[in-house]
This record gives structure tokens, C-alpha cells and sequence, in this order.
């Protein structure tokens, strides 16, 4: 019974983050239509998106995610059913990100200079900057969010955290939508800072934000539902407040050391001139690597990682490592096959992405795309283990880690400046995905000896098998691209979104069943188990 309940879980996590993610990816095609995925309007936007991504990101993976779930599960057991502590926990969170939000604004304009110091246009640093603080407000309502989402999954409620974000994407599409309207398209990113039309910068932005502050404010329509009545409440002592900010002391640095690797990442990138990748570039293509992660792997973690918190909370480190290595074998097997086909398939991905924009265009942006898969695989099971140290509150033991691969991802984007511009991109995109392998080998070295293991053979079989089975299966996949004419400048696979789509479809399915049928071949569990399933489904029918 409780496995069909987590497996029911899961599959409604997987149903609205599916959608969200695919209109995700609809929003980033309309931007890109409307600003392009080069030159001066895309890398200014995408640069000013970034200070409050880079908040949003590193808050809702740190310091909430990885504390809040056990917090909130231990303060479920109090008389009060932990209401206390989530009304405390709401009202702080409020209070904490208006803060930082005044903070970063009184920071913003020296900032953004330092982010755009290697831009050429005069007039692309006020437009990044006018852009950023339409786009700050995000940070009070992602945190907002993130806090309420918490409180709803630790109480078991994981389908409104899920699908709020539709709302989102929604509200974010229609105002391009309207933006393009009203001001026109320029999918090759021509438009100079000179060019950009009045009012712009409050519709592009303004709308963004604007979604984002109604993904947050509708989850507290489900509160209620979840057993939670909501009352600002400014006594934040007595309710175990200070074990959650102790804990969250490590994530906080890691956020200090993540922060400055951004910072040089944004500054490195923004040496693209003209036509060549960028931030904007890089933000695009990482959609596409992200969406498979977000939709398979986050679903699986977001239903265990509560029943993981209550295991570590008794004690039972059996069942975390039982968690822990069937969600990592799930994931490498299922990422491996994805990351196969990205690689295969990124140029007629990139111009699905970029739907109006010249083939010359696309050149670049499918560079990055090629580099960004490289590291898909490590960083899906990376994310999984590390939910081994959340379970027991540890953050200090992922912030190490993170902290040596920070220093070597600041020594990768120190040696971009010895290469082209039109290169930087591409080379920082490479070498931190490999970095994540590093990092990967370091956090299970460091998880087994804390857990006395995480089913590394296990993991390990998986892993070679997926590998062998997805090198078979990209070269009959490498061969129908081919035939489509693939990725030549007059190839068909390009011509249009059309027949992008058609060469995706084909080419995708035939890799699949390849895929498939070289894991069933190699005896892989995974596969094998969910054959049976499928096989005994149709079986009764």
C-alpha cells in the first residue's frame, strides 16, 4: 500500500512538473523570439535574471530544501502539530527575504557593473540594470514559495508545489505574448540597447515577475487543506528557530561560494560579442538538460525524501541506503538514455528552441547544449545522494565538498580568458559539467563511509550497463540523423520546427528501443522489473 501510494505521489509530481517544464520551455521559445538567444537585449536580460535565479537556486536547493523537510517532519510531532513553527517559519522567511531583497537592491547597480564590465555596447549595463530591478521582487516570492511548498510536502500534500508553477509560465507567456504584440519580435537578437523600445523593460520584466508572485501567493489556497491556518506570528524563539538557522550556517556559506563562482561564471560568459553565446546562450541551453532532471529525478526524491527524514530520525539507516540506491539506479538509468539522445539530437533541439532564428544561429547555442549533457548524468545522481546528508541534517559535509569544486570551477573559468570569446561559453559549460563527476565521486566516498554503504555495485552495474547500452543505441541514432541531412547548414533537420520536431520523434524512438532492448540484453534490473510490470498489465488486459 505504501508503495502505490509513493508511486501514485510521484506520478502526480511528475504530471504537473511535466507541464510546467514543457511550458517552461514554450516561455524560453517565445522569449527567445522576442529577444533572441544572443546579443544585447538576450544577455542583458538573462544576466539581470540571473541575481535573482542565482538567490532562488541556491536558497530553495540549500538552505530550505536541505533543512527544512527533516525540521518541519520532527515539528509535526510536537502537541501542536507544528503549527507554531510554521506560522513562525512563514513570517521569518517574509521578513528575511524582504531584507535580502533591500539588500541586493542597495547592491544592484555596482553589481550589474561588475557582471557587465566586458560588454561593448554603452547602453546594454542600463539595460541589464533596469531589467534586474524589475526582476528583484522574485526573490521575496520564490523564497515565499519555496517555504510553502516545504510545509505542504512534509505534510504530504506534494501536488500543489508541482503544478503552481503552470500558473506561472502561463501568466509569463502571455506577457511576451503581448510583448511581441505590442513591440515587435527580434529573434536574432539585432536590436542594440539604442533600439530597445520604451516601456519594454517594465513589459518583459514586470510580467515575469508578476507570474512568479502568483506561482507563490496560490499556495496558500492549499494550506488550509493541509491542516495549516496561517497567522503572522513575530515570536521566533521557543520553537526550535535557532537548530534551523544552525543548521542552515553551512548551506549559507555554500551559498557565499556558489555566489562568487556565478559571479565569475556571468562575468566570463559576458565576453560574447555580436552573434556569439553567451549567458543567454548558456541559460538556454541548460533548460533542455534541466527539464529530464526536474521531471524524473525530483519527483522520485520530492516523495522519498520525507520518508527519509523519518528514517533518519529513527535511526533506520537501512532504509535510507534502500532509498538512495534504487533512486540512483532509476536515475542513471533513465538520464543515460536522455543525455544520449540530447547529444544526438541538438541540433534540431536547438532550433525547435530557436524556431525563427537563422541557421548560422544556431551554431552556437548547440555548442553549448553538446557540453551541457556531458555532465547531465553526474549531476542528477549527485543531487539524490546528497539528500543522504539532508535526511540527517548534515550540510556541512556537502558544503565541503562543494567548496574544493568551487575552487576548481574558478580555476576552469580562469583559464576561458585564454581562449576566444566566441569559445568561453562552451569551454566553462564543459569543464564544470566534468566537474560534477569529480564531485559525484567525492560525495559517494564521503556518503558510504557515513551510511556503511549506499549500494554501490548495485549503482555501479546500472551505470556501465546504461553506458554501453546508450553508445549502442546512438549510432543507428547518429545514422536516421544523418539521413534527415544532419546539422549542415542546407540540412532538411534544420529547415524549419517541423521537420526539427519529425527528426526528434523518429530519431528519439528508434534510440529508445535500442536503448531498451541493449539493457534487456545486459540483464538490467531496472529494465527488467519494469518489463514484468508492463508485461503483467497487458497480460490481465
Amino acid at each position: 500500500m505504501a508503495t502505490e501510494s509513493a508511486a501514485r505521489a510521484s506520478l502526480w509530481i511528475a504530471s504537473g512538473t511535466l507541464l510546467s517544464r514543457v511550458l517552461g520551455l514554450a516561455r524560453s521559445m517565445v522569449l527567445v523570439a522576442a529577444i533572441g538567444a544572443t546579443g544585447v537585449a538576450a544577455n542583458a536580460f538573462s544576466t539581470a535574471s540571473q541575481v535573482t535565479n542565482v538567490v532562488y537556486t541556491l536558497v530553495a536547493t540549500g538552505v530550505l530544501t536541505s533543512v527544512l523537510v527533516p525540521q518541519l517532519t520532527r515539528a509535526r510531532l510536537r502537541k501542536d502539530g507544528g503549527a507554531d513553527y510554521v506560522n513562525r517559519l512563514i513570517t521569518l522567511a517574509l521578513c528575511g527575504s524582504l531584507a535580502v531583497c533591500a539588500l541586493v537592491a542597495a547592491l544592484l547597480p555596482a553589481l550589474m557593473g561588475v557582471l557587465g564590465a566586458n560588454w561593448r555596447d554603452p547602453g546594454q549595463l542600463a539595460l541589464a540594470t533596469g531589467f534586474a530591478f524589475w526582476l528583484l521582487p522574485q526573490i521575496v516570492f520564490f523564497t515565499l514559495y519555496t517555504v510553502l511548498g516545504e510545509v505542504l510536502n512534509s505534510r504530504s500534500h506534494f501536488g500543489p508545489y508541482a503544478w503552481t508553477p503552470v500558473l506561472n509560465n502561463v501568466v509569463s507567456i502571455a506577457g511576451l505574448a503581448v510583448f511581441i504584440w505590442l513591440l515587435g519580435a527580434d529573434s536574432d537578437g539585432q536590436r542594440i540597447a539604442a533600439e530597445w523600445p520604451a516601456g519594454g523593460t517594465a513589459l518583459l520584466a514586470g510580467t515575469t515577475t508578476l507570474g512568479v508572485a502568483m506561482q507563490a501567493l496560490a499556495l496558500f489556497l492549499f494550506l488550509r487543506r493541509a491542516g495549516v491556518s496561517y497567522r503572522p506570528d513575530f515570536r521566533f524563539r521557543g520553537t526550535g528557530l535557532g537548530a534551523t538557522a544552525k543548521l542552515g550556517g553551512w548551506t549559507f556559506l555554500g551559498v557565499l561560494v556558489s555566489q562568487v563562482v556565478a559571479l565569475a561564471l556571468n562575468q566570463a560568459m559576458n565576453r560574447a560579442a555580436g552573434n556569439e553565446a553567451g549567458i543567454a546562450a548558456w541559460q538556454l541551453a541548460s533548460l533542455v538538460t534541466v527539464l529530464p532532471h526536474s521531471i524524473i529525478v525530483m519527483s522520485l526524491v520530492a516523495s522519498r525524501f520525507t520518508r527519509m527524514s523519518v528514517a533518519a530520525e529513527r535511526g533506520d539507516t537501512g532504509a535510507i541506503r534502500a532509498d538512495l540506491s534504487l533512486v540512483s539506479r532509476l536515475t542513471v538509468v533513465a538520464i543515460t538514455l536522455i543525455a544520449a539522445v540530447i547529444a544526438v539530437l541538438a541540433g534540431p533541439i536547438t532550433r525547435i528552441l530557436m524556431a525563427n532564428s537563422s541557421v548560422e544561429q544556431l551554431y552556437p547555442v548547440m555548442a553549448v547544449l553538446l557540453c551541457h549533457v556531458t555532465g547531465a548524468v553526474a549531476f542528477s545522481v549527485l543531487f539524490v545522494l546528497n539528500r543522504g546528508f539532508y535526511a540527517y541534517s548534515d550540510t556541512r559535509s556537502p558544503f565541503i565538498i562543494q567548496a574544493a569544486i568551487a575552487v576548481c570551477s574558478l580555476a576552469a573559468i580562469a583559464a576561458s580568458f585564454a581562449v576566444p570569446s566566441e569559445a568561453a561559453t562552451a569551454f566553462i559549460t564543459l569543464a564544470t559539467n566534468l566537474l560534477f563527476w569529480v564531485q559525484l565521486a567525492v560525495t559517494f566516498f564521503v556518503l558510504r563511509r557515513r551510511l556503511g554503504g549506499v549500494g554501490g555495485r548495485a549503482i555501479g552495474r546500472a551505470w556501465w550497463q546504461s553506458a554501453v547500452a546508450a553508445a549502442v543505441a546512438m549510432v543507428p541514432g547518429v545514422w536516421a540523423l544523418a539521413s534527415f541531412g544532419g546539422i549542415l547548414l542546407e540540412s532538411w533537420a534544420l529547415s524549419g520546427v517541423g521537420a526539427a520536431v519529425l527528426t526528434c520523434v523518429v530519431v528519439a524512438a528508434l534510440m529508445t528501443v535500442v536503448y531498451a532492448g541493449g539493457l534487456l540484453l545486459v540483464r538490467n534490473a531496472e529494465v527488467k522489473q519494469a518489463w514484468g510490470l508492463v508485461a503483467a498489465r497487458l497480460g490481465r488486459r
